[in-house]
């Protein structure tokens, strides 16, 4: 889903997450193998036992100035215990979360004005809510040839055009569909078949917002109203060509929009464990449902969505290159509602690579048409932290981590982007990058046919809702000291314009990380991320009526001791009006196996929009005090 256009009150920036202990250590927190336990055979084959569990929990202090004191004030801890059991081809798994909460804001309703309780109370009903639910369960069986699942599954058709239920650690997103998956391959043919209904993690650890039902509240009978509907997801995915010079695939997905309990004659759910436990497809229930997602396009209520698509690959063009080329087809059903004018849509994704000598060349190109990323029904206005949750993620031909594309920026777009490498030796590359893309739905809300006709009128307002952007940036990776120290360094500028010629958004930023190895397991490292920025309606200052620059940006400085410690400290600061201007904290990673760790923050990160492949996130301020321990054996 493309950037989330934001009030300044509620404005934030791209930052490191939150919740994490260090940007300069995530090389160092990547997941690796788990150990096993080996219990009593089963016959004449070994039983494995894998777990992993992953406990947090933090302190968060009272908020700052500029920051929402229902964000902050309150303790949390929240529990991941992974189990997967192996005999031979089967696997039987499953994914236990908890969490609890203490200090909650609505606890607290006397420490707010009067005038503010009922707003309070409403927030606390779908947040910082103790549970205990078994989050993912699976059953498998692999063989060479052969993998079938019965429970929770990821699957992704092709690049995420058609279907992508997929896990992003960046935002804690964790998108499976619980129901069953069959794939199945002999080359050069293959083919997936999935049929369930979509699971999205229900827990968010960054807000303490979840999916439950929500609290029931005294007088106001709306309040317990469900915040997520039941999506039912069939997909086929057929390949022919495996391990020939041309890879064609076929993908075609039904989401299906049902209700998540059914409703009685008042308009009460009823949350029986047998009413309904898989939700209600009654076309009255289905239709009470859908009146109450909104915010997310015309995709969120939908009460069905067709999307097929063709794929084309060649993987080896002469032995210099690879071509890859997906164009794909969609529509929206709306029961009668004929909100959505445009509900078919169309869209091509295509990405070529060229390698010659020292050079390597990648262009991305994107053209879609009224085309959306299939999103899950969420009542956003109650539960704004899961507006990530996606069933499909259209190619973005930008930067894995651009988060600049605001609105429905993707849905009615023409633009490529066009990199290239240039090796001088084994030990240093140089990169620059240029994209352009003319989008119509970024201002306009998404439709590509509400504007831009043939008349003068017409054409002058297109020409203030349609947008120009050109992207460029340029870097050097160079590495020293036998591979044990390296300095990745870029620096780039992004111009949004409407195309009447005004300034929608503007930015200029610089990248680095730094590292010099010291002496046997010593080393230290900079890393940060430094940005001038200028929004349409952001940043007002002094009375002044227009928008002006505004700095943002951090810097992380560690002292790792290898294989075992990274200790680092951070600085942050933003220039935003409204917002606290400085934040510093402090981290310890220690790794005392190789699968397992701890780490400790103490201070504070601002808030920020995080976005990873076009799926972004919103992450509140932190200051406090966290601890992360992850055991594997």
């Amino acid at each position: 889903m493309a950037a989330v256009r934001l009030s300044p009150e509620r404005f934030t920036v791209v930052a490191t997450r939150a919740r994490r202990a260090s940007a300069l250590a995530v090389s160092l927190l990547a997941a690796r193998t788990a150990h096993a336990v080996d219990l009593p055979k089963l016959g004449s084959d070994p039983v494995r036992l894998e777990v992993v569990e992953t406990s947090i929990a933090a302190q968060h202090f009272s908020a700052r100035d500029g920051e929402k004191p229902t964000d902050q004030g309150y303790g949390a801890w929240l529990n991941r215990l992974n189990v997967a059991l192996r005999w031979k081809k089967w696997t039987l798994g499953t994914r236990l979360d908890s969490s609890f909460y203490w200090w909650r804001p609505d606890e607290a309703i006397s420490n707010f004005p009067a005038s503010q309780q009922e707003n309070v109370r409403r927030d606390g009903a779908t947040r910082y809510r103790n549970s205990l639910y078994p989050a993912k369960l699976w059953a498998t069986y692999q063989s060479p040839n052969l993998e079938v699942t019965v429970g929770d599954a990821y699957v992704q058709f092709g690049r995420g055009l058609v279907l992508s239920m997929r896990k992003i650690d960046e935002l804690g997103v964790d998108n499976t569909v619980r129901g069953a998956k069959v794939a199945w391959q002999s080359d050069p043919f293959a083919m997936t078949l999935v049929a369930g209904v979509a699971n999205p993690s229900r827990v968010d650890e960054a807000t303490g917002r979840a999916l439950f039902l929500p609290k029931s509240i005294p007088g106001d009978s709306t309040a317990a109203q469900p915040v997520i509907g039941s999506d039912r997801i069939v997909g086929a995915q057929i390949q022919a060509g495996r391990g020939t010079p041309l890879v064609l695939s076929t993908h075609a997905v039904r989401l299906t929009r049902c209700a998540p309990y059914h409703y009685d004659a008042a308009g009460r759910v009823a949350d029986g464990a047998f009413d309904a436990p898989f939700g209600s497809c009654d076309p009255n229930d289905t239709k009470a449902w859908l009146s109450v997602p909104a915010g997310g396009g015309p995709a969120i209520n939908a009460s069905e969505i067709d999307t097929a698509g063709q794929s084309l690959e060649i993987p080896s063009l002469w032995h210099h290159g690879s071509l890859y080329v997906e164009a794909a087809v969609q529509h929206r059903y709306h029961d009668g509602d004929v909100a959505d004018v445009h509900p078919n849509g169309n869209a091509v994704s295509g990405s070529l690579s060229t390698d010659f000598g020292p050079i390597t060349n990648t262009l991305e190109i994107k053209s879609y048409r009224n085309f959306y990323a299939s999103a899950g029904a969420v009542d956003i206005s109650r539960t704004a932290a899961f507006n990530n949750i996606l069933y499909s993620s259209p190619p973005t031909a930008e930067l894995i981590t651009q988060d600049a594309m605001f609105g429905f920026f993707n849905a009615c777009v023409d633009g490529g982007r066009l990199r290239t490498d240039v090796k001088t030796s084994d030990t240093f590359l140089f990169y620059g990058i240029g994209a352009y893309a003319h989008t119509k739905s970024e201002i306009s809300g998404g439709s590509c046919d509400e504007l831009g006709r043939s008349t003068t009128t017409v054409r002058a307002g297109a020409d203030s809702v349609h947008n120009d952007v050109w992207d460029g940036a340029g870097g050097i990776e160079w590495r020293f000291d036998h591979d044990q120290s390296h300095l990745f360094a870029s620096a780039g500028a992004r111009d949004d314009s409407k195309s009447n010629g005004e300034t929608y958004y503007k930015e200029f930023h610089t990248e680095y990380a730094f590292t010099k190895h010291i002496a046997g397991p010593y080393s230290v490292e900079l890393q940060g991320r430094h940005r001038l920025r200028r929004e349409e309606n952001q940043n007002a200052r002094n009375g002044a009526g227009t928008e002006q620059f505004w700095r943002e940006g951090e810097n992380y400085t560690a002292l790792k001791i290898a294989p075992k410690w990274v200790i680092s400290q951070g600085f942050e600061y933003l220039t935003l009006a409204g917002f606290p201007t400085y934040y510093l904290n402090g981290s310890v990673l220690y790794r005392f196996t190789e699968g397992s760790n701890f780490r400790f923050l103490v201070g504070q990160q601002r808030g920020g929009l995080k976005c990873v492949s076009g799926v972004c996130k919103v992450f509140p301020p932190f200051s406090g005090v966290r601890a992360e321990i992850t055991i594997r054996f």
